[in-house]
């Protein structure tokens, strides 16, 4: 009957139905060779900022090789980022790498010319490197944008110390003084200047200030000596010294 009723279908009707048949034979034989979905989606590309996030977090762990590594990630995706740049400058300074670190605090500039705790770095790095004009330029410009940045000041007026300029360094650590009056080494880079002009109360005075704020200032027991020998005070000298010496068994005699 089955067979009578094939012959009955007419023959357009036979080839939709062979039709049909094809499409079920393809679309199972699609079904079963395509490729298998992945289980999970692919994650999306970390962020610029979330990478420097995640290289801060290392970097304040003490984890630098790594925080270098995603400051380089971050570079590669954004070549000009200021704070990546930086950021590497950071840890080339801490690791002694100064001339590296400037190079970093450049291009964070070029990226950011307002950037000024760069600008400020770099002025250290080039005083590490004895660079000392240049550092003054640097410190120069930190103050043209922040009249009263204490560090600035302070930065300034030691890099005369170290270029024997007492009078200049004098004016710089007082002004450093007065923006930020907790800084013990602000007093004693002071006392020091003011010993080199023969200025020996003033110079007493800022030392034992110093002392005040940092009583364990070694530095500052010694110059201090100095200027107790300069009044003729020999006792009080030698006790400087010997505090001194106590402090730190480098500067014993």
């Amino acid at each position: 009957m089955s067979g009578a009723l094939a012959k009955n279908v007419p023959r357009w009707s036979q080839l939709l139905l062979a039709a049909i048949l094809v499409a079920l034979v393809g679309g199972a034989f699609w079904l079963k060779t395509r490729p298998k979905l992945p289980i999970t989606w692919l994650t999306p590309q970390e962020s610029i900022e979330a990478l420097l996030v995640r290289g801060i977090r290392e970097h304040t762990a003490g984890s630098l090789d790594t925080a270098m590594e995603i400051y380089h990630k971050v570079l590669q995706r954004e070549p000009a980022n200021s704070s990546a740049h930086y950021n590497l400058g950071q840890i080339y300074a801490h690791r002694g790498q100064f001339a590296q670190a400037q190079w970093e605090y450049e291009a964070a500039l070029k990226g950011d010319p307002k950037f000024l705790d760069a600008r400020l770095n770099l002025g250290v790095v080039l005083y590490r490197q004895k660079r000392l004009p240049e550092a003054i330029e640097a410190f120069r410009q930190v103050l043209k944008a922040s009249p009263k940045h204490a560090l600035g000041f302070f930065n300034l007026g030691v890099t005369h110390v170290d270029l024997g300029q007492a009078d200049e360094a004098i004016r710089w650590l007082t002004a450093a003084s007065r923006e930020d009056p907790k800084r013990a080494d602000t007093y004693y880079y002071l006392g020091v200047a003011l010993e080199k002009k023969r200025r020996f109360p003033e110079a007493r005075a800022s030392l034992n200030k110093a002392l005040e704020l940092n009583p364990g200032h070694a530095e500052a027991h010694t110059a201090l000596a100095r200027v107790y020998m300069a009044q003729g005070d020999r006792r009080l000298a030698q006790e400087a010294l010997k505090k001194a010496a106590e402090l730190d068994p480098r500067l014993k005699r």
